[in-house]
């Protein structure tokens, strides 16, 4: 898994070139918009329309979520951050990558209401204890590696207020059999492979966790499972799923090895 090794200033380097390149296309690589092809009127309004199906599901399971402050994790250039807007009175992005957090304050529609900030550490520092109603991340912690991914969900339960509510994303199993096969090459030559077809950008490589064990993970943070989904954020080759978690223990442990059944690849 020799992406998985990535420090994390390698992919702050990474996203950071990515955000200067083709930003929007970085986020949501959809086919026909490569190439700065994305319009910011188009690329926000599918954070409307996320956020807006998102929230109706959380409401659905917890009607009496409190709204008064969230975090969207992994924000790039702010597209579900602004969308958050309509449900919370304020809400925090937060990022790895300089240019995109710079694009995100330069786009910003929401300046009372929305704040970015860069973060390069696999914690949430800058955050007090019990401080978020919600926390929200899609299309992220699948390209941290699975090290980080579960440092990551740590600190959502140590930021959220008790019985705050976190929704993320990570894919579980491979779903192609040429994606399993690539799991067994040897990792200099997988390293060279994704070197070669991808160009080093930052989306290629995904790294998944298995649902179970997954699920067993953040329940021992103290996480109660309100709802498991399937979605398709991880791409073709990929079992993924968006999972929804409300805080029921306010110490959370520290995080020891990592949980069976991981897996790398790309999408």
């Amino acid at each position: 898994m020799p992406d998985s090794s990535l420090s994390l200033r390698e992919l702050r380097d990474r996203w950071n070139e990515a955000g200067r390149a083709d930003p929007f296309w970085a986020v949501l690589s959809w086919g026909d918009k490569t190439s700065n092809r994305w319009t910011p009127e188009e690329f926000f309004q599918t954070g409307v329309e996320e956020i807006r199906g998102v929230m109706a599901d959380v409401k659905a399971v917890d009607p009496s979520l409190a709204t008064e402050r969230a975090l969207d994790f992994g924000c790039g250039p702010g597209r579900l951050t602004q969308a958050l807007a309509t449900d919370f009175e304020s809400v925090d992005g937060v990022d790895i990558s300089p240019s995109m957090i710079e694009l995100a304050n330069r786009l910003n529609q929401h300046p009372d209401r929305c704040r970015y900030h860069l973060n390069v550490a696999d914690d949430l520092a800058l955050f007090a204890d019990s401080t978020f109603d919600f926390v929200y991340s899609n299309i992220t912690l699948q390209h941290v590696g699975q090290a980080h991914a579960k440092s990551y969900l740590r600190e959502f339960f140590r930021v959220l207020k008790p019985v705050g509510v976190t929704v993320f994303q990570l894919p579980g199993r491979r779903t192609r059999m040429r994606s399993r096969i690539k799991a067994l090459l040897p990792a200099a030559v997988l390293a060279a492979y994704h070197r070669a077809r991808y160009r080093g950008h930052p989306a290629a490589v995904v790294e998944g966790i298995a649902r179970d064990h997954l699920i067993a993970y953040v329940t021992g943070l103290g996480g109660e499972l309100l709802g498991v989904c399937p979605n398709q954020s991880a791409g073709a080759g990929w079992e993924s799923f968006r999972y929804t978690f409300r805080k029921t223990r306010v110490t959370v442990p520290q995080a020891t090895g990592s949980p069976d059944g991981a897996s790398t690849d790309v999408s």
